[in-house]
């Protein structure tokens, strides 16, 4: 996995010194989602365990709209003590910067990086109504929407988000002319994919796990180099003959630039080793996660990566989202 090699490396443990930083305040995590997606669940997962190890309340914040603009922005104007985290995703932090002409926060600028947090792949996936049996594989529907291009009606949480990305993706890949329908959500756009009015969606594994356990949509590929765990059965584009045709969408957690460094130290610390625990790595696993954690220089790196990568994929697409 050539694109995560700088992330897997092992972490020495931060020196105590530097791990001493103590909050005489609650904190927040300000999540740019709503309640009860992906980034939500990863904050709420974190926030417990990080008020016990630091003896301060942690309180979720959700300030959904504008692509995670506006959750991104209210955290970029945050004081610099270390008090406010923002869960960031691919959208506001590697794709917002190319989607938005007058962006009012510096995804770079304004945040220190703490860690890396998730990584979740993205598969194709297709409604009921899709053609069987010979149809419902990886060649058979790039050979129907070759045919019927009609049937290439796909839809995505909104203009620039992660699902309509690699489906811009997919569709440069394999040739193919595709109509996108934004949605306001995750939830709308599928749930018109299992009712038949959709022709097939990107979304991550971890939204789709459900309907694809169910029966109710079904995954042609995984958008990936290696097998899912959530998914052993799936192939994956790569293994398909498709190695550039990889879509994951990624977490880290950030807080305001200039905030002491100690205080990053510390939740560095404390966030890497809630992500390590068992029982973390369990229940988000299971849930198609894959967690990363790292330290705050992997993930710039990584950020910068993905954000040069996104950003040809939404200029090549011409993508605005004013």
């Amino acid at each position: 996995m050539k694109r995560r090699a700088l992330l897997l490396t092992p972490l020495a443990a931060p020196a105590l010194a530097q791990g001493e930083w103590r909050p005489d305040r609650p904190l927040r995590i300000i999540v740019p989602f709503p309640a009860g997606g992906s980034a939500d669940v990863q904050s709420r997962l974190i926030a417990e365990p990080l008020a016990q190890a630091l003896g301060q309340p942690v309180v979720i914040e959700n300030r959904p709209g504008a692509g995670g603009t506006i959750g991104a922005t209210e955290a970029a104007r945050a004081a610099p003590d270390g008090l406010t985290l923002f869960m960031a995703t691919t959208g506001t932090h590697s794709a917002n910067p190319s989607l938005y002409p007058r962006l009012a926060y510096d995804p770079v600028a304004d945040f220190a990086p703490i860690t890396l947090v998730s990584d979740y792949a993205q598969c194709i996936a297709i409604g009921p109504d899709w053609p069987a049996p010979a149809a419902r594989d990886f060649a058979g529907l790039v050979a129907g929407l070759r045919a019927e291009p009609a049937r290439g009606l796909y839809g995505s949480s909104g203009i620039g988000s992660p699902t309509h990305l690699a489906g811009e993706m997919f569709a440069h890949a394999m040739g193919l002319r595709l109509e996108h329908v934004p949605y306001r959500g995750q939830a709308p756009a599928l749930n018109d994919l299992v009712g038949g009015r959709l022709g097939l969606m990107f979304p991550s594994i971890s939204d789709v796990l459900g309907q694809l356990r169910g029966g109710r949509v079904a995954a042609v590929a995984t958008m990936a180099r290696t097998r899912h765990t959530a998914l052993p059965e799936v192939p994956t584009t790569a293994e398909l003959g498709h190695p550039d045709l990889v879509s994951s969408i990624w977490s880290g957690l950030y807080t305001r630039a200039g905030s002491p460094p100690a205080a990053i130290a510390r939740l560095n610390l404390e966030i890497v080793r809630i992500l390590n625990a068992p029982a973390t790595r369990q229940r988000l696993g299971d849930a198609g996660f894959e967690l990363l954690p790292g330290t705050p220089e992997q993930l710039a790196r990584f950020q910068a990566a993905e954000t040069a990568r996104w950003g040809e994929v939404i200029r090549r697409a011409g993508i605005r989202a004013d």
